[in-house]
């Protein structure tokens, strides 16, 4: 048997067992999949290129300063076919997109946490971001749904939620999900008596 008759024989058994109707379809269940594994592995690589430096006064003119690396998660949530109203009907007009929350955090497990005065200074969970993404397959393009910040504050403990807003977006998502972080940073981070956050590059 030909390879490419047992391909045949693979992908119609596969249609079959998931019950779908053309190998066109299967393909638009895994092409997002697929995408999204790729692009969380990217996200990882730029965000390695950056992490968050914490100063906190520990009384007088003594601080302690300590770097802490973020880390993120990219969580499917499903996927549509759409067919736009401006073209014609028939389905090389329709389009794939696929939606997803992606999850940023600064990774403050005790391996990296060395600002602590007692109970006084935690900055354990101090920031995290959370967005929703969707992706054109068709055409490209991303687009921010929704986008919001949570901020600890090392002190009291208080969480401060703020929306950084979202839209269409131009050029690569990792640089847009980093200048988001540089936002949030700035935002929160220059309002706290006492501490300095910033991010800089490794």
């Amino acid at each position: 048997m030909k390879k490419s008759q047992l391909r045949n024989i693979i992908r119609e058994e596969i249609s079959k067992a998931l019950n779908e109707a053309s190998e066109g379809e299967l393909i638009d269940i895994h092409k997002p999949f697929r995408f999204w594994d790729d692009f969380g592995k990217s996200l990882e690589e730029e965000l390695k290129k950056h992490k968050m430096e914490a100063g906190i006064s520990l009384g007088g003119s003594d601080w302690n300063t300590v770097e802490m690396p973020f880390t993120s998660r990219v969580q499917y949530v499903r996927s549509r076919t759409v067919q736009p109203r401006y073209q014609g009907s028939g389905n090389k007009d329709n389009q794939l997109l696929s939606i997803v929350r992606i999850f940023i955090k600064v990774l403050t497990d005790e391996e990296y946490q060395e600002v602590k005065e007692g109970e006084k200074v935690n900055i354990d969970g101090i920031m995290t971001i959370e967005m929703m993404v969707e992706y054109n397959h068709e055409r490209g393009g991303f687009t921010i749904n929704e986008s919001w910040c949570k901020w600890k504050h090392p002190f009291t403990g208080k969480v401060f939620e703020f929306d950084l807003r979202g839209g269409a977006t131009e050029g690569r998502l990792e640089d847009y999900i980093v200048k988001d972080i540089n936002f949030a940073v700035k935002k929160r981070g220059n309002r706290i008596r006492g501490a300095a956050f910033r991010v800089v590059e490794n």
